[in-house]
């Protein structure tokens, strides 16, 4: 496998990879210093964003591809001095140094030469394989330390960090880490799959016990040099004002819009009570003239009640007189016989 082969690969920019993560630590503007980019997978979004780059890299095919980027390329050996020479006089806002000090012979050389480049401010965005993985530590625990073409183990590596390695390293060579982050990824999902699976599970169990970082694939630290330690501090408190400024216009904003749509609504709401009130005066009226409807119906009804008993009243009357005459003429063609 290539150098290109092994250091090249895709991501999103936006997205939540690893890459991505460590570029939003780069803020808008800055002028970055690059350690071996290799075939510019970051390299070439840190351009598309508009910053103005210098990279550093030793191999000559990448070396190549990256001068196809507009970059300011200095081919060079991070073990060497070439490089320092090469860049006297000048600052950087930024400089990063991803998955890059593992290769190097004496990177604590690397870390006291950088003070020279860093612009009033400015930070080193570092990214480092983790050592102590559950996957290597499972592994170590059958016995295995083999190098791979790609990974943790990475043939090429030739030193090794934890957290608290390269912590003290930065210490001692005047870094305070300011902030860190981890790139945590499932083991069953890693290189070491088959390692893990071979392990016991009491053993697994036993390993992650009582360990939250077990899973931490690389650490990321942004550390600015410790004599900046008040500049740093002025610098996150008026960049978190700032963000707190953002925040409080993204409400306003967010406010005005709802306060519009609440507007909105309440004359809406005005406009259905008013319908609601015209149409409830109107039920009520229906509901009044229904009322009097059925108190005339109840007096119509009355009055024919009445009318029918006083035809009842007449009809047998009738049927009384008739009745009274027949017998009065058969009572005189009686008496008359």
């Amino acid at each position: 496998m290539s150098s290109m082969d092994r250091y090249d690969y895709g991501y999103d920019p936006q997205g939540q990879g690893w890459a991505a993560r460590l570029l939003r630590q780069v803020g808008p503007g800055s002028t970055v210093l690059e350690l071996g980019p290799g075939p510019g997978a970051m390299t070439k979004v840190l351009v598309e964003r508009g910053h103005a780059v210098t990279v550093i890299e030793n191999d000559p095919e990448a070396v190549a591809m990256l001068q196809g980027f507009g970059v300011d390329v200095i081919a060079a050996d991070l073990d060497g001095d070439d490089w320092i020479n090469k860049l006297q006089g000048r600052c950087f806002d930024v400089v990063l140094a991803c998955d890059v000090l593992e290769h190097l012979r004496a990177p604590e050389c690397v870390l006291r030469s950088l003070h020279g480049l860093m612009a009033p401010g400015g930070r080193l965005i570092l990214s480092i394989p983790n050592v102590s993985y559950a996957g290597v530590v499972g592994a170590l625990r059958l016995g295995i330390f083999d190098y791979t073409e790609k990974g943790l183990l990475d043939r090429t590596h030739l030193r090794f960090f934890t957290r608290r390695s390269i912590e003290k390293i930065l210490l001692e060579y005047g870094w305070a880490p300011r902030y860190w982050n981890a790139n945590r990824i499932p083991i069953e999902q890693s290189e070491f799959v088959w390692c893990w699976r071979t392990l016991a599970e009491d053993q697994r169990r036993n390993l992650m016990e009582g360990w939250l970082d077990f899973d931490v694939y690389q650490w990321m630290t942004v550390a600015t040099p410790i004599s900046e330690a008040a500049a740093w501090e002025v610098n996150q408190a008026r960049d978190e004002a700032m963000l707190v400024r953002q925040e409080l216009h993204e409400l306003l904003v967010r406010y005005q819009g709802e306060h519009g749509s609440l507007l909105e609504h309440q004359k809406a709401f005005g406009e259905a009570k008013e319908v609601i009130a015209r149409m409830q005066a109107e039920i009520a009226g229906l509901e009044t003239e229904r009322e009097s409807s059925a108190l005339k119906l109840e007096g119509q009804e009355q009055r024919l009640a009445k009318l029918f008993a006083e035809k009842e009243e007449l009809v047998a009357q009738l049927l009384l007189s008739r009745e009274r005459s027949w017998l009065a003429r058969v009572w005189r063609r009686l008496t008359r016989d």
